[in-house]
C-alpha cells in the first residue's frame, strides 16, 4: 500500500493539488514536531529541577554529622536502604577512603561513579549527582537519570504514533485525491489534443455535480471547441455554396471557349490566348469540383455502399493504369500484392479516385528515376495500402497542414495542382473509417491507410 501511495505522488508530483497536499503535510510535521519537541524539553527541565531538589534535602540530612566516623556511619545506613541503580550514596573520608553503596572519584569535569567491588549493579543511564562538602571529607549524592531517559523514550513513541500514521493517512488522502484530479487533467489534455489535430467535435465530459477550477477549464474548452466547431462548418458552407454557385457559371464559361477556340485560326495569336484562358477555366472547374466533391463526403452526403471493394485487384487496376505515364515520367512504378484477396465495404469510386490522388502526387513531386510502390497487406487483422516513393518527402510539421483543403507545400507551388487531393484522401479516409498516416519513408513519403478491421474478407 505505500509503496502504491508513493508510486502515486511520484507520477502526480508535478501536479498543484499534490504540491499544495505535500506542503501541508511538511507544515503539519514541522509544528507536531517543534511542539513536542518544546514539550519534553519542559517536562525534562520540570523533572530535573525536582531532582535536584529532592537531592539537597537529601543533602541536607547529612549536615548533622560532625566528624567522619558519623559521616560514614549515616551514609552506610543511607545506602544500604537504596538501590544503587536508582539512587547512590558515597562519602569520601579525608584519608581517601570511600563508603557508600558506589565508588566515586571526583574528576576536572566532576564526578566519576563506579560500581563498587562486588557490589550491587549501577544504572544504564548515568546520574544527576550533587556534591558536597561534609565533616572534613566529600559527600556525594546521585539520582539516576533514568527517569529523564524514559521520559525522552515516551515522547519518541508520542511522535512515532502521532506523526507517522498522520503522514501515511494524509499522503494516502493526498496521492487518492492527486490522482483524481490527474484523471482529470489527463482528460482535458487528450481532449486539448484531439482538438489540435482538427477533431472539433471533441468535448470534455461534464462533470455533474463539481463547481472547482478544472470543471470551470472544462466547461468553457468545451464552449470554445463547439464555437471554433459551428465557426468551422460555416465557413465549410460557404466555401461549399460558393463552389456550388460558381461551378455552373465556370462551366458555362468553359464551353464558351471551346466554342471560341474552335472558331479561330490554329496558331494564331487569339488561338494561344485562348488556350490559356480555357486551361485556366479548366482549372478553376477542377478546384470547385474538388471542394463540392469533399464538402459532400465530408457532409455526410455520400455514404460508402456495403458492396465490398477488392483491394489488390483495384490497386492492381491503378498499377496498370498509370503503369504507362511513370515509365514516360521517368520512373519506377513497382506492385507488392497480400497474398489474399483484400475486400472491405467501401466506396470503389472514392477509393480510387484516393489511390489516383496518391499516385499521381508521387509521379508530380518526385525527381526522375525514382522508385514508386504499391502495396497491400494486412497488418494486425487491418487491411492496408500502401503508396511510397524515394522522394523529397514532406516535412513532419506539414504533414498534418497539408491534408487541409487548398494547401500547398512551398516547393510545390511551381508544380500543377491545387492542394485538394490530399483533403480528398483524407475524407475518403474518414468516410470508410480508415486510419491515414503519412510517414517518413528515409527518404521519401509512405502514406499508409489502414481500414478497419474485423471487416468481411473474400476468401
Amino acid at each position: 500500500m505505500v509503496p502504491r501511495v508513493f508510486r502515486v505522488m511520484s507520477r502526480s508530483a508535478g501536479s498543484t493539488p499534490v504540491r499544495q497536499a505535500m506542503g501541508l503535510v511538511v507544515v503539519f510535521a514541522v509544528v507536531n514536531l517543534v511542539t513536542l519537541g518544546f514539550a519534553y524539553l519542559s517536562l525534562r527541565s520540570s523533572a530535573e529541577e525536582a531532582m535536584r531538589s529532592n537531592l539537597v534535602q537529601l543533602m541536607a540530612g547529612f549536615d548533622a554529622a560532625a566528624s567522619p566516623g558519623a559521616a560514614e556511619v549515616m551514609v552506610t545506613a543511607a545506602a544500604e536502604a537504596a538501590d544503587p541503580a536508582h539512587r547512590v550514596f558515597a562519602y569520601i573520608a579525608p584519608d581517601g577512603r570511600v563508603t557508600g553503596n558506589a565508588d566515586a572519584r571526583l574528576t576536572a569535569d566532576g564526578v566519576e561513579i563506579r560500581p563498587m567491588p562486588e557490589g550491587r549493579p549501577l544504572g544504564r543511564d548515568g546520574y544527576l549527582p550533587l556534591i558536597d562538602r561534609k565533616a572534613g571529607g566529600v559527600l556525594i549524592i546521585g539520582e539516576s537519570l533514568t527517569p529523564i531517559r524514559e521520559l525522552g523514550r515516551t515522547f519518541l513513541g508520542l511522535l512515532a504514533l502521532s506523526l507517522v500514521p498522520t503522514v501515511l493517512i494524509s499522503l494516502g488522502l493526498g496521492a487518492a485525491l492527486a490522482a483524481r484530479a490527474r484523471a482529470r487533467v489527463e482528460r482535458i489534455e487528450q481532449a486539448l489534443g484531439r482538438l489540435s489535430e482538427g477533431a472539433l467535435d471533441t468535448r470534455i465530459p461534464a462533470e455533474p455535480g463539481r463547481a472547482d477550477d478544472l470543471a470551470r477549464i472544462g466547461a468553457r474548452i468545451n464552449r470554445m471547441a463547439e464555437a471554433q466547431e459551428a465557426a468551422t462548418e460555416a465557413l465549410k458552407q460557404v466555401s461549399a455554396d460558393i463552389a456550388h454557385d460558381l461551378k455552373t457559371p465556370l462551366q458555362r464559361m468553359t464551353v464558351l471557349l471551346h466554342d471560341l477556340r474552335e472558331g479561330l485560326a490554329p496558331g494564331g495569336r487569339e488561338a494561344g490566348l485562348a488556350d490559356r484562358a480555357l486551361a485556366e477555366a479548366e482549372g478553376a472547374v477542377a478546384v470547385f469540383q474538388g471542394l463540392l466533391r469533399i464538402a459532400q463526403i465530408e457532409g455526410g452526403g455520400t455514404r460508402p455502399p456495403s458492396v465490398p471493394v477488392d483491394l489488390n485487384a483495384l490497386v492492381a487496376s491503378m498499377a496498370e493504369l498509370y503503369g504507362p505515364d511513370a515509365e514516360e515520367a521517368g520512373r519506377a512504378l513497382t506492385l507488392d500484392l497480400a497474398p489474399a484477396t483484400l475486400a472491405v465495404p467501401g466506396d470503389k469510386g472514392l477509393i480510387g479516385q484516393a489511390l489516383a490522388n496518391l499516385i499521381e502526387n508521387a509521379l508530380r513531386h518526385t525527381p526522375d528515376g525514382t522508385a514508386i510502390s504499391l502495396r497491400t497487406a494486412v497488418d494486425g487483422g487491418r487491411p492496408v495500402i500502401e503508396i511510397a516513393d524515394r522522394g523529397h518527402g514532406i516535412p513532419e510539421e506539414e504533414r498534418e497542414k497539408v491534408l487541409r483543403r487548398l494547401y500547398r507545400l512551398e516547393r510545390s507551388r511551381t508544380t500543377p495542382g491545387h492542394g485538394l487531393g490530399l483533403a480528398l484522401v483524407a475524407a475518403t479516409a474518414r468516410l470508410h473509417g480508415a486510419e491515414l498516416d503519412l510517414l517518413d519513408n528515409a527518404p521519401g513519403l509512405k502514406v499508409r491507410m489502414a481500414f478497419p478491421a474485423g471487416r468481411d474478407r473474400g476468401a
